[in-house]
């Protein structure tokens, strides 16, 4: 479970990463040719890209294949076998949740700090949009001695254009994916560029609805240049650490995002995700080869001993699984339980890397996932030991490489 959780982990970032870099190479062209509404929604690719891992994709059902042990008690003399090797992933796992819950520490107290303060901020402050569902505006202690009366009116017209878009809403969004890929530098560059294309946007549609408060708002920005702005995840700020000279050189384009660039943009994330998606499920390669496994399964427990043969094949690099039903055995003790093998068989070069997942039991505890690298024809031995007990498991696997031109039956074994 933790290795699936780290490998979907991973897939995200991989996910997010591609989003933010596309979007930092369009950025200049997306403010110059459509506006800064634009370039604010074009970061809805981000989350668009990573639903992608969650859509249902066709994929070819893996072979399944149920065996019944059979054969009467043998007497067994072996050597103590080693525990299964420790999961790594769990531990990676471990230190991932750490720092995500570090940084929601992080930001859950900045959050309560600025809400705690009311709607009055401390001079020197940043007016803010502050809260989710019922956001109100905060202004500082200084607010119309610092700012002549435009200029106020266009900062509350600012923070009002943060309300009806909902900002605070995809500012909470940025937080958590911040959270959770606190270690991707990617995601910090991203959280604080969308943020500040958040601003253009707001700039952009207020002089879009004032063309002649240029002026004004300049003089506003300059002003607010030097003010406190709030860290907090659910608050959207007049004041930021934008370069200043991009916006103001942005209030010569205040293109609002209107329902023809909107669309436009809507259609390029569709077709950038639908490739995205394809990309992840790609359909099986015409000609793929297939692999023949030999398999012997040993299970044992105390004198007694069943063992099972069968012949499997598989696709390269799909997986084949196994189903070994309850064991015969009448001793005291003896464990009943099915045991379930999943392989992926992979070819590589001269070798066979197979890669397997033991459990038993209903609902299935996992036992390991090892992996065996074999010679093509030669094989390999898969030895467990179940923790507490002395049940035993072996597996024995034999690749063989078939040719390109073989067609499987359904089921062989």
């Amino acid at each position: 479970m933790s290795e699936r959780l780290l490998v979907v982990l991973l897939q995200q970032a991989l996910l997010l990463s591609v989003g933010v870099m596309l979007i930092a190479a369009l950025r200049p062209l997306l403010l110059r040719r459509l506006g800064a509404g634009s370039a604010y929604a074009a970061w809805l690719l981000v989350p668009a890209l990573l639903l992608t891992l969650l859509l249902p994709r066709p994929a070819q059902e893996p072979l399944r294949v149920v065996l019944q042990a059979t054969g009467s008690a043998q007497t067994l003399a072996a050597p103590a076998l080693p525990a299964p090797p420790p999961d790594h992933a769990a531990a990676w796992l471990a230190l991932w949740l750490g720092g995500a819950s570090l940084f929601a520490a992080t930001q859950f107290w900045r959050q309560w700090r600025l809400t705690r303060l009311g709607q009055q901020l401390p001079a020197g402050s940043s007016p803010a949009l502050v809260g989710l569902l019922r956001p109100r505006v905060a202004l500082p202690v200084d607010f119309e001695q610092r700012f002549s009366p435009a200029e106020r009116e266009l900062i509350l017209a600012h923070e009002q254009v943060h309300r009806d878009r909902l900002d605070n809403l995809w500012n909470l969004l940025a937080c958590a994916l911040t959270a959770l890929h606190w270690w991707n530098p990617l995601a910090w560059w991203a959280a604080r560029r969308m943020q500040a294309d958040q601003e253009l946007a707001c700039d952009a549609a207020v002089l879009a609805a004032r063309p002649g408060a240029q002026a004004d708002y300049t003089r506003a920005l300059l002003t607010a240049h030097d003010l406190t702005p709030h860290g907090a995840p659910l608050a959207s700020r007049w004041g930021s650490s934008h370069p200043l000279v991009e916006r103001i050189a942005m209030l010569n384009r205040p293109l609002p995002l209107n329902r023809r660039r909107a669309l436009l943009l809507a259609a390029g994330v569709a077709a950038v995700s639908t490739l995205a998606y394809a990309a992840e499920s790609p359909p099986p390669a015409a000609g793929a080869g297939f692999i023949e496994l030999q398999l012997k399964v040993e299970r044992s427990q105390g004198g007694d001993k069943s063992t099972v043969e069968a012949r499997v094949i598989g696709r390269d690099g799909e997986r084949v699984m196994l189903r070994l039903e309850a064991m015969a055995g009448d001793e005291p003790g003896w464990v009943k339980e099915p045991l379930s093998i999943t392989l992926w068989p992979k070819k590589a070069g001269d070798s066979a890397l197979i890669k397997t997942q033991i459990s038993h039991g209903e609902p299935g505890v996992e036992l390991g996932h090892p992996s065996v690298m074999s010679a093509w024809g030669q094989k390999a031995r898969i030895e467990m030991t179940r923790a507490g007990s002395d049940e035993k498991f072996a597996l024995e696997l034999t690749p063989t490489a078939l040719p390109a031109n073989f067609q499987p039956p359904k089921n062989t074994f």
